[in-house]
Protein backbone atom coordinates (compact mmCIF):
# COMPACT_ATOMS: atom_id res chain seq x y z
CA UNK A 1 0.00 0.00 0.00
CA UNK A 2 1.56 3.43 -0.67
CA UNK A 3 2.04 5.99 1.55
CA UNK A 4 -0.08 9.34 1.26
CA UNK A 5 0.95 12.53 3.61
CA UNK A 6 -1.57 15.30 4.25
CA UNK A 7 0.75 18.73 4.38
CA UNK A 8 -0.76 22.06 5.56
CA UNK A 9 0.78 24.50 3.19
CA UNK A 10 0.79 28.29 4.33
CA UNK A 11 2.71 31.42 3.10
CA UNK A 12 4.63 34.04 5.31
CA UNK A 13 5.38 37.60 3.86
CA UNK A 14 7.04 39.98 5.36
CA UNK A 15 6.70 43.59 3.86
CA UNK A 16 8.40 46.56 5.62
CA UNK A 17 9.26 50.66 4.51
CA UNK A 18 13.08 50.05 4.97
CA UNK A 19 13.21 46.60 2.52
CA UNK A 20 11.28 48.55 -0.04
CA UNK A 21 13.18 52.16 0.07
CA UNK A 22 16.70 49.86 -0.37
CA UNK A 23 14.84 48.17 -3.32
CA UNK A 24 15.96 44.79 -1.33
CA UNK A 25 13.62 41.93 -0.73
CA UNK A 26 12.82 40.58 2.53
CA UNK A 27 12.42 36.97 3.30
CA UNK A 28 9.41 35.45 2.35
CA UNK A 29 8.73 31.83 3.08
CA UNK A 30 6.38 28.75 2.53
CA UNK A 31 5.71 26.64 5.92
CA UNK A 32 4.64 23.15 4.91
CA UNK A 33 3.82 21.14 7.50
CA UNK A 34 3.49 17.01 7.67
CA UNK A 35 -0.20 16.30 10.17
CA UNK A 36 -0.01 13.08 9.35
CA UNK A 37 -0.76 9.98 6.70
CA UNK A 38 -3.91 8.87 4.76
CA UNK A 39 -4.65 5.64 3.71
CA UNK A 40 -4.63 4.86 0.02
CA UNK A 41 -8.61 4.46 -0.42
CA UNK A 42 -9.14 7.84 1.40
CA UNK A 43 -7.27 9.75 -0.79
CA UNK A 44 -8.94 8.47 -4.24
CA UNK A 45 -12.39 9.48 -2.93
CA UNK A 46 -10.55 12.94 -2.19
CA UNK A 47 -9.40 13.13 -5.32
CA UNK A 48 -12.89 12.01 -6.89
CA UNK A 49 -14.69 15.02 -5.40
CA UNK A 50 -12.23 17.44 -5.45
CA UNK A 51 -10.72 16.66 -9.19
CA UNK A 52 -7.97 16.52 -7.78
CA UNK A 53 -5.47 16.87 -4.37
CA UNK A 54 -5.74 20.24 -2.94
CA UNK A 55 -7.79 20.95 0.00
CA UNK A 56 -9.29 24.80 0.72
CA UNK A 57 -11.86 25.88 2.58
CA UNK A 58 -14.06 26.80 -0.38
CA UNK A 59 -13.73 22.47 -1.73
CA UNK A 60 -13.47 20.86 1.36
CA UNK A 61 -17.51 20.71 1.77
CA UNK A 62 -17.19 18.36 -1.40
CA UNK A 63 -15.30 15.94 0.16
CA UNK A 64 -17.22 12.65 1.17
CA UNK A 65 -16.68 12.65 5.35
CA UNK A 66 -18.92 9.70 5.81
CA UNK A 67 -17.60 7.87 3.27
CA UNK A 68 -13.78 8.00 4.73
CA UNK A 69 -12.24 5.88 7.92
CA UNK A 70 -12.96 7.08 10.87
CA UNK A 71 -9.39 8.16 11.84
CA UNK A 72 -8.46 9.45 8.51
CA UNK A 73 -11.73 11.62 9.22
CA UNK A 74 -10.63 12.89 12.16
CA UNK A 75 -7.51 13.73 11.12
CA UNK A 76 -9.24 15.86 7.66
CA UNK A 77 -11.58 17.76 11.05
CA UNK A 78 -8.67 18.32 12.80
CA UNK A 79 -6.70 19.91 10.14
CA UNK A 80 -9.52 21.73 8.91
CA UNK A 81 -10.54 23.35 12.43
CA UNK A 82 -7.06 25.12 11.45
CA UNK A 83 -6.76 26.24 8.16
CA UNK A 84 -7.20 30.01 7.14
CA UNK A 85 -8.40 30.89 4.32
CA UNK A 86 -5.35 31.92 2.76
CA UNK A 87 -4.02 27.98 3.47
CA UNK A 88 -3.83 25.03 1.57
CA UNK A 89 -3.77 21.31 2.33
CA UNK A 90 -2.18 18.99 -0.08
CA UNK A 91 -1.53 15.24 -0.67
CA UNK A 92 1.49 14.02 -1.47
CA UNK A 93 3.12 10.33 -1.34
Amino acid sequence: MKRYHLIKRSYMGFSSYVSYVLDHFEGDFIIEEDLGELSEDTVKKIEEALGGLEITLANAPLIPLDDIDEGDRQLLLKALQTLESNEVLRIRR
